[in-house]
């Protein structure tokens, strides 16, 4: 019998934040982030010298998952790989994922998933955590093969407002997001914070991505709340042995065959911190 492959604990993350636990195995690993920039201090948050560093560290143990592969399956939905790949994304739609980040990808040879909120863009502001992208430079990312996607409007919590202005959230950013690159890009989003609410505001063909909280099965089982880890603000020590951790598990979940866990719910999670933007 194979011996369990034990998660490296970080100290000082909470529980439900541990970014030990991959997507399911045999998927691709997601990572999210929301800013490369050396003054901003949050959780996904990474300067760009470390951003360059994690990355090439991740992709020495992961091939880059194109964007396009998911739109590239037998039934048009997701492509399941058939080595370990590692899907990039980025959350909100900041300004520096398109000045800092973006060369960085382009350097690397990876195409990444920006999810945006798409009232807030064009929005500028000499603090980064209030300074946005606009929509030419949108275009520009998604003219160098990376693919724009909704993340609502206005960034609520979709699990703590009422339905009908979720939906509306929703469906008001896929819409902005089909007009600008096609009806295909409006099959993908992301929650912020990670809050999916308990009633299904998404259309039928929606792929959507939760963040860390969000529990590791397959896509076919979970194709609501597709699981995305990180690699932690400074704690650049743990990255090598959480990249190693997540291959251990990708190459664990190819030779069993791993399945969705019994009794596990999507949407059972823990409220999100208000950190967890």
């Amino acid at each position: 019998m194979t011996a369990p492959i034990e998660a490296p604990l970080i100290t000082g993350i909470a529980e439900e934040h541990q970014p030990a636990g991959s997507s399911a195995p045999g998927w691709p690993l997601v990572l999210y982030f929301h800013h490369v920039h050396p003054g901003v201090d949050h959780y996904t948050a990474v300067g760009p010298e470390d951003f360059e560093r994690g990355l090439e560290r991740v992709l020495e143990d992961f091939a880059p998952y194109d964007p396009a592969d998911l739109f590239a399956g037998p039934d048009g939905g997701a492509r399941r790989p058939d080595r370990p790949t590692v899907l990039i994304t980025f959350d909100d739609g900041y300004r520096d994922n398109f000045t800092l980040a973006a060369p960085i990808l382009d350097r690397l040879g990876v195409r990444a998933l920006f999810f945006v909120c798409t009232g807030l863009l064009g929005r500028r502001s000499p603090r980064p955590r209030e300074d946005h992208l606009t929509w030419t430079e949108c275009d520009r990312l998604a003219d160098d093969g990376h693919l724009i996607a909704a993340h609502t409007r206005t960034h609520p919590h979709l699990d703590r407002i009422p339905r009908e202005q979720a939906r509306d959230e929703v469906a008001g950013s896929l819409e902005d997001i089909a007009h600008r690159y096609g009806p295909r890009a409006a099959r993908l989003f992301a929650y912020p914070y990670g809050g999916i609410p308990r009633d299904d505001v998404l259309p039928d063909d929606v792929l959507a991505f939760g963040t860390v909280r969000s529990p590791a099965l397959p896509w076919t089982h979970a194709p609501r709340a597709v699981r995305r880890t990180y690699l932690p603000s400074g704690r650049t020590g743990t990255w090598d042995g959480l990249v190693r951790h997540w291959r251990a598990r990708w190459d664990a979940g190819r030779t069993t065959g791993a399945a969705a866990p019994p009794g596990v719910r999507p949407d059972r999670l823990p409220d999100a911190p208000e950190g967890d933007s």
